[in-house]
């Protein structure tokens, strides 16, 4: 049980890379005729059968690793070339899915990791923003605990803003892993060398690092409305008017949820801008080492 819990996260657990020659049951002496007369077919089944041995899934693994070898050993006892070519290019397309696969589950992942540290957070800042002026000897009044909730909304709005933003964008998983490191292979369809584990661990990275630019960009705003510098947008209530020395009236009460929901949305927008935060998908027109930012990757395609 947690061996499948830690390879749904991670991949399946790297074994011992055997190389063509090692297989047993074909005849050395018919291998080296077949690399003779069919060098690329051979260079690319070769490249395959090792990427075979890393996939992320140990379903796809043993399958991908196992219709290689067994085709290898049909044509080195006298069947048609042409069965190894179909299911090399079969291998191919699948060890391209089983990267994709990988890619989406690492992103996946640093989303929701981001989304479930998100109240993590609002609870620590929020104790901290009542607990450190006290050390000071300060305390906060009405209209700072109000100024202090509202960011927090603003806060937790730009980590839904982001990860909507991801999600949007990513309507095919192969987004993820093409041209990824500037290689294409024949197919069209990224480099077969690429190691899916590592790929899935950048994501799962990328997707955490999307969140957090979500939180600084909602943060941002926040401080830019409140400051004054942005006066284009105006919450419908300032904390002024929402203190006082009674009790919140009715309308009270309304306006102070209509400012909760403001912010929730100001920070939501400001979050969907982190398409421009560079890195996570690539065009294949873009060169190797310059990223194209996701929304071009998205928009061209």
């Amino acid at each position: 049980m947690l061996r499948d819990v830690r390879e749904w996260f991670d991949g399946a657990a790297d074994g011992e890379i055997r190389a063509l020659e090692e297989v047993p049951g074909i005849d050395p002496e018919r291998l080296r005729e077949l690399w003779c007369a069919e060098p690329e077919l051979m260079l690319r089944l070769d490249r395959l059968h090792t990427a075979a041995q890393r996939a992320f899934e140990r379903r796809t693994r043993v399958a991908v690793t196992e219709e290689l070898i067994r085709a290898l050993r049909a044509v080195a006892q006298g069947a048609d070339v042409a069965r190894l070519e179909t299911t090399v290019a079969l291998a191919g397309t699948r060890l391209r899915a089983d990267a994709a696969t990988a890619g989406a589950r690492g992103l996946n992942t640093g989303l929701t990791c981001g989304i479930v540290v998100s109240p993590v957070i609002l609870v620590v800042v929020l104790a901290l923003g009542a607990w450190v002026p006290g050390m000071f000897g300060v305390e906060l009044g009405c209209q700072e605990r109000l100024a202090l909730a509202g960011a927090l909304v603003c806060f937790s709005g730009g980590a839904m803003g982001a990860v909507f933003s991801v999600i949007v964008r990513l309507r095919d998983p192969r987004q993820l892993i093409r041209d990824r490191a500037g290689v294409r292979d024949s197919a069209g369809g990224g480099d077969p060398d690429a190691d899916p584990v590592q790929l899935s661990r950048a994501l799962r990275q990328e997707g955490w690092y999307r969140v957090v630019v979500g939180w600084f960009l909602a943060s941002a705003l926040y401080l830019l409305v409140t400051g004054g510098i942005l006066t284009v947008l105006t919450p419908p209530a300032a904390p002024a008017d929402l203190c006082g020395p009674g009790p919140l009236s009715a309308d009270g009460h309304g306006a102070l949820v209509k400012t909760w929901f403001f912010w929730g949305a100001i920070g939501f927008l400001a979050g969907l801008n982190e398409r421009w935060a560079r890195g996570l998908l690539r065009h294949p027109s873009a060169p190797g080492g310059e990223a194209a930012g996701p929304g071009e990757g998205t928009r061209r395609s």
